[in-house]
């Protein structure tokens, strides 16, 4: 299954490269590729005149995917943060559970107040 799921990215991969190898040359102007000026980033020597289309689009692409990346990141993050908080409680009870059936019918049970400063509720 990984196999096929690693050459669905490659073909589609391969199908971008070629879309934005097609897209340099059908946006031609005078023999010359179109340039797209971005702020901010258009005013540098290197880029005089613009970026190319392809360009831009490769950037949009990059970015999109770091920034989904990065937040995928952090809701794993915190997901495994509160899996680990609900396994701690999880267990605080167990205990308090155990510790309640081994008690005898005839003594007397004492069920801590923690329960209430904790808001469960039975």
């Amino acid at each position: 299954m990984k196999l096929l799921k690693y050459f669905l990215f490659l073909m589609i991969l391969s199908s971008s490269i070629y879309f934005l190898i097609e897209l340099n040359e059908l946006n031609m102007l005078e023999g010359d590729p179109i340039k797209i000026k971005i702020p901010f980033m258009t005013n540098e020597e290197a880029f005089p005149g613009g970026l190319n289309v392809w360009m831009v689009l490769l950037i949009t692409f990059t970015l999109g995917v770091v920034l989904g990346f990065v937040i995928s990141l952090i809701q794993m993050i915190s997901l495994k943060s509160e899996t680990i908080t609900l396994k701690s409680k999880n267990k605080k009870i167990q205990i308090e559970l155990d510790a309640l059936r081994n008690q005898g019918l005839e003594d007397e049970l004492d069920i801590p107040d923690d329960l209430e400063d904790n808001k469960f509720s039975l």
